[in-house]
């Protein structure tokens, strides 16, 4: 026989003892041993199929022979051959192996002179075992057992096997070991430990392999209340015990046996109707389910595995009995009864935690107790038995080891999106059930008022409630929130939001307990990625509730009271449902680390920047946020400023006074882990008032940033009158006649003013590229190429599509007046360059509020800005993939545009002449 055959041969022989086919198997080895007398593989195979089989002494032999096999192949030889007589070869052989304990050849040539010496088998065994040689470690052992059976070589060999994942080789071991010393509870639990694995390996083979099957066990009775496990039914008994009744208690008897529960009367009616089908039968009947119905199926896999680990429960049972500390058996027995039998393994895990609090070890008494709460809960779902454990409404387990680390990406939104049921309430119109419902549950209206209050005042009640004898915390007010006018539209604006300051300057959060009223505070901070960013306060009082603060202006929106799955709005139109949803999903999916980031008490306050994807809310509502601290002085009591992509204007250059502080993260859902990790309580800090001062450090950290020829181009255009810049917007809420009818402006101006520039305003860059920043710049730029074909060359044109933010900044500074949608678009050339101008809109979103917040917003507000009525504007259809009406386009005649421009330009002359 050829090599290739013989690899051939062997490969078959192991697939058949891998099939269970050991006869077959059998056969192989031996044509391949009859082809090849020296292979010791198949001497090796052949004796592990001998072994599989119980045929003990026919393994031996086969043992044997591989074991001389392996001695010839390992024989080297040496550097000097012994001479003399055999014992004076033994000799040197032993001193050669005492001068190098890992020298096998010497081990070979030894056993050569003495083949059942057992010392020097046990010390090549041990040399074969440091040199990871694990398969002919197992060789030698076999032959050590085989020479003098004993417990100890049978646990060594046991231990061999066991790292080897041979376990069936390995019950068979340990059964001899246990027969050598039945009194031994250390080997009950290893055979019960390589049962076990054995069993999870495969229980479906070894059912049939130990013939579980065959086992004692119940036969089935007609109506018996106590039931034969499911892989022990045998069809033919059950429909011959049954054969008497009829097909509607037939019918309930085999869902109460077959499926262990009972049925609906649709169901019954369904099964009677097929079984009296002509052509159907009774055995017909049970052979489909055994086949094709899933959940018979499920139930007898299930009954497999544990009747398979029956055998390991018992080998765990007879260890505790011989030694009740052995607390390795205990748990292992807890654990393998809570898969078949809970409230067996309760009581088994009882008992331990009795054991243990004797000894005095308390800490492991309440695992088990935790253990116990887990077995309990187990059917229910995994994500919402986290969520409830992590507020308290059921006991959280000191060790979590059950738990996944990670979960399915999407998975656990996806339960909660589907599961979740709120009830929502609003403060502001509350229902005579909504009243009802707040005082079953034992809320007060009167603390829920007074936690959606905001004021200074309040705040340093809050705080001083705390500091028990030291000198009253005053917040900084050097300079107020509160500005000279008032929002009269959107009145929700003119709230300061305080406890932003309050978490700045002593790292907590503040609020009535809606209970007592008692006072608390939080320094728990769990943010949400949606667009509108969220932050949600944990504060623990008589039951956890959740303040949960946000919006582009930051203020308090709603409570949450997870026990009640009840939110109670503060007035505010958001939807409460996905912020919940998310909140759920996030503390879920990162469990462990929300577990350890409530455990630590002290937290560093931190600033989350850069989180709406609007580079006019970055302004107006966080830069502003950060100005306000700047100006009272507290900037510097941030530890950090977290800041996510959304970087407009470069923060450390607007305040160099914490550039050090700055962490940049790489996306918003980073930020959610790095509030845990670091164990931060992160605040938005906010405002809606865009300052002199904050307009005049933006642009000169802008300045600073832009390339000298840059400067010297906007040096350049200064030489022009006027220089006016018009607004140029494509994905949404754009003029959609905007190329003929800026161009038509620009042509008509032109001839009145022949030295007048103008300036393309559009999309802009960040130092850190956003993923629509391409695409949208390519599609302003393909707007401009087609004005710049219908205006006159020797106009003199810049544009800032496609520019860096800076750059945008520094050229609206010389502009004389601006054209633009009203939209973020408006930052540099109004907010921060301050000019005047006109702007459009859709009817949508050109209303009373939007103006108010385009014109009042800022410090020293340039005039005019003129709005163009809505009698002019049309509304267009929405595109299909515009899912707002606040974001649908609009057509107006741009001569309407031209009178109110013209207007502005002829004041500007006036005024520089």
């Amino acid at each position: 026989m050829n090599p290739e055959t013989t690899v051939m041969e062997l490969n078959q022989a192991q697939q058949l003892f891998t099939e269970g086919n050991l006869e077959g198997a059998i056969a192989v080895y031996r044509r391949v041993i009859e082809n090849d007398p020296q292979n010791k593989t198949a001497y090796y195979g052949l004796g592990e199929s001998f072994a599989k089989l119980g045929q003990l002494e026919d393994a031996i032999g086969a043992y044997r022979q591989a074991i001389q096999l392996i001695q010839q192949e390992k024989q080297k030889a040496p550097t000097l051959e012994p001479t003399g007589d055999r014992e004076e070869a033994i000799k040197r052989y032993r001193h050669r192996i005492e001068d190098n304990p890992d020298n096998l050849s010497q081990y070979y040539k030894l056993l050569e002179l003495e083949p059942d010496n057992q010392e020097v088998l046990l010390q090549l065994a041990q040399a074969l075992v440091r040199q990871e040689q694990i398969e002919d470690a197992i060789v030698v052992y076999r032959r050590l057992v085989e020479l003098s059976p004993c417990e100890e070589y049978y646990q060594q060999l046991g231990e061999l096997l066991v790292k080897q994942e041979k376990w069936d080789d390995a019950i068979i071991v340990y059964k001899r070991a246990i027969e050598f010393n039945p009194e031994s509870y250390l080997y009950y639990y290893q055979l019960g430990e390589v049962i076990y694995n054995r069993v999870v390996q495969n229980p479906e083979s070894f059912f049939v392999d130990y013939k579980i099957a065959e086992l004692p066990h119940k036969d089935y009775q007609v109506f018996d209340s106590e039931l034969p496990e499911v892989c022990f039914l045998k069809d033919q008994a059950f429909l011959q015990a049954t054969s008497h009744l009829d097909d509607a208690t037939y019918v309930v008897e085999v869902y109460r046996v077959y499926l262990r529960r009972m049925l609906s009367d649709a169901e019954k009616q369904g099964a009677i109707n097929w079984q009296q089908t002509p052509g159907h039968s009774r055995e017909m009947g049970l052979k489909h389910w055994r086949e094709g119905l899933e959940e018979f199926q499920s139930l007898f896999k299930s009954s497999v595995l544990f009747q398979c680990l029956q055998e390991s429960i018992n080998c765990y049972r007879r260890a505790i009995e011989l030694n009740q500390h052995h607390y390795q058996s205990h748990y292992r027995l807890g654990d393998v009864l809570s898969v078949g039998k809970i409230n067996e393994a309760i009581t088994v895990y009882h008992h331990l935690a009795l054991l243990l609090a004797e000894q005095g070890l308390i800490n492991e008494a309440v695992d088990c107790f935790e253990r116990i709460t887990h077995i309990q809960h187990r059917s229910e779902n995994i994500y919402d038995l986290i969520w409830r454990q992590l507020n308290q409404l059921i006991p959280m387990p000191q060790t979590n080891s059950y738990y996944p680390k990670e979960f399915a990406q999407g998975k656990v939104a996806e339960y909660f999106h589907k599961t979740s049921q709120y009830r929502e309430m609003n403060l502001d119109c509350l229902t005579d059930a909504d009243k009802k419902f707040l005082e079953v549950a034992g809320l007060s209206m009167a603390n829920l008022e007074l936690i959606r209050e905001d004021s200074q005042d309040l705040e340093e009640i809050y705080i001083n409630s705390f500091n028990a004898g030291n000198p009253n915390t005053i917040l900084a007010n050097k300079k107020s929130k509160a500005q000279n006018y008032k929002f009269v539209f959107q009145p929700i604006l003119n709230k300061p939001n305080y406890y932003q300051q309050s978490i700045v300057e002593t790292g907590y959060i503040y609020a009535a307990c809606p209970v007592t009223g008692k006072i608390l505070r939080s320094n728990q901070s769990f943010y949400d990625v949606a667009w509108l960013p969220m932050i949600s306060y944990r504060f623990v009082g008589s039951e956890i509730f959740y303040l949960v603060v946000g919006h582009f202006f930051g203020a308090k929106m709603f409570v949450y009271f997870p026990r009640l799955e009840l939110v109670v709005k503060f007035g505010h139109f958001v939807d409460s449902k996905d912020i919940i949803n998310r909140l759920k999903s996030n503390m879920v999916n990162h469990w462990e680390g929300v577990k350890n980031y409530m455990d630590k008490p002290k937290k560093e306050p931190v600033a989350i920047l850069g989180s709406i994807s609007v580079i006019g809310h970055y302004l107006w509502n966080e830069l502003t946020g950060l100005y306000y601290l700047c100006e009272n002085e507290i900037l510097e009591k941030l530890t950090n400023i977290l800041v996510e992509p959304h970087e407009y204007y470069n923060v450390g250059d607007i305040f160099p006074e914490v550039r050090d502080k700055i962490i940049r993260l790489p996306d918003k859902y980073s930020v959610f882990q790095a509030i845990l990790s670091s164990n931060y309580c992160a605040v938005r800090v906010t405002n809606v008032f865009i300052k002199e001062k904050l307009a005049t450090r933006i642009y000169e950290s802008c300045v600073k940033r832009c390339s000298a020829a840059f400067l010297q181009e906007v040096e350049q255009a200064k030489k022009h009158f006027p220089i006016l810049c018009f607004g140029i917007r494509t994905h949404n809420k754009f003029w959609v006649s905007q190329v003929e009818g800026i161009a038509n402006i620009i042509k008509t101006l032109h001839s009145d003013f022949p030295d007048l520039a103008v300036i393309f305003e559009g999309w802009s860059r960040t130092e850190r590229e956003e993923y629509r920043e391409k695409s949208l710049i390519e599609e302003n730029k393909a707007v401009l190429d087609r004005i710049l074909e219908l205006i006159p060359p020797n106009i003199s044109t810049y544009t800032t599509i496609g520019s860096m933010t800076y750059e945008k900044v520094a050229l609206a500074s010389v502009i004389d007046m601006y054209v633009i949608p009203l939209s973020s678009g408006n930052t540099a050339v109004s907010w921060i360059a301050n000019k005047p101008g006109v702007v459009h809109s859709s009817t949508v979103i050109g209303h009373a509020a939007h103006r108010e917040q385009f014109a009042q917003s800022r410090e020293n507000a340039a005039q005019p800005v003129v709005f163009i009525p809505s009698e002019h504007i049309v509304d267009q259809d929405a595109p299909p993939y515009i899912i707002s009406v606040h974001c649908q386009n609009y057509d107006c005649d741009w001569r309407i545009i031209y009178n109110e421009a013209l207007k502005i330009i002829n004041s500007l002359n006036e005024n520089r002449a």
